[in-house]
């Protein structure tokens, strides 16, 4: 099986310089290399709603990839985002889905279960789990455990996973959050682990990859026999609050404006970085980062 993965586009009007130019590249990269589908690891938009164009270019994509994607913490973050709205743009492939209120799915495809999971559940001050909030990039305020899984999740994955195991397919784990324990994780991290080393106990070599987004950075391990890759983001290389922009009008992207049923308003135009509402805060890569990846029918990489 090859896949081709990326995480954080972060794509929404006037914020960043992301853009629907730079997931065609990615496409096309996709469809150059021949892949069997392509995942994004979340954040893929600040706003679904506001941007129809980029959910187009992704799920009717010209090349007819096959195409998922998970949760990340900035999937409902603008007005009118809910669950209810996101969650069948996710993907142009049928999935089964794990729960009416999130976004958590798994399928399978050539001897592998691809599994993607939604790291957006966190506790009340009352300890109820929640699902973060329409209109919101992060759980609500005062509540604890950020970036979980929570335990109906948890119960899922593992009869996911056993089922997966017993009908002999390997398992590829894709999510926001990472749940290595070995940089900053999910606070769920060391339970997923045990459930990876549980089915792997008894059916050797089934979980053979857990893939996440979210912190803008790359980062690869093994621990326990399962692979950990922390992918880096398609663009904002590196991001810190800043008083002051570091770019000048003479940094500049290309930019061209949609309407709201995403059909382009004119011309692309060049536009200066520090315009954007984030050009100050994130220093931007000039070409979008994305990686390709052949897995073996033995689960080697």
């Amino acid at each position: 099986m090859k896949f081709l993965a990326f995480a954080d586009l972060h794509y929404k009007t006037g914020m960043y310089a992301s853009s629907v130019a730079m997931l065609e590249k990615i496409l096309d990269r996709a469809a150059a290399e021949q892949v069997d589908f392509v995942i994004h690891l979340g954040d893929f938009s600040n706003d679904y709603k506001g941007s129809p164009e980029i959910v187009r270019a992704y799920l009717e994509n010209p090349h007819d990839l096959p195409v998922y994607g998970v949760y990340g913490n900035h999937e409902l973050e603008s007005a009118g985002n809910s669950v209810e709205l996101v969650t069948p743009l996710l993907t142009n492939q049928p999935v089964q889905f794990g729960s009416s209120d999130g976004g958590y799915w798994y399928t399978d495809r050539d001897g592998f279960r691809l599994i993607g999971l939604d790291s957006n559940y966190s506790v009340s001050p009352e300890g109820v789990w929640e699902h973060n909030r329409t209109a919101s990039h992060t759980s609500p305020k005062g509540n604890t455990k950020t970036d979980s899984l929570g335990p109906d999740q948890l119960v899922w994955l593992r009869q996911t996973l056993s089922d997966a195991a017993e009908k002999g397919l390997r398992v590829l784990v894709f999510a926001h959050a990472s749940f290595s324990g070995l940089w900053k994780s999910s606070p769920d991290a060391d339970a997923v682990r045990s459930l990876y080393a549980e089915v792997n106990a008894a059916y050797p070599g089934t979980v053979i990859l857990s893939v996440n987004g979210h912190y803008h950075t790359d980062r690869f391990a093994w621990r326990d026999g399962v692979a950990y890759w922390d992918v880096n983001t398609v663009q904002n290389g590196f991001w810190a609050p800043r008083d002051r922009y570091h770019y000048d009008d003479s940094h500049t992207c290309s930019f061209l404006d949609y309407d709201e049923n995403g059909s382009p308003r004119g011309e692309a135009q060049e536009i200066a970085l520090n315009s954007l509402r984030q050009g100050r805060n994130t220093w931007f890569f000039t070409e979008p980062l994305s990686a390709v990846v052949t897995v073996e029918e033995n689960g080697s990489f």
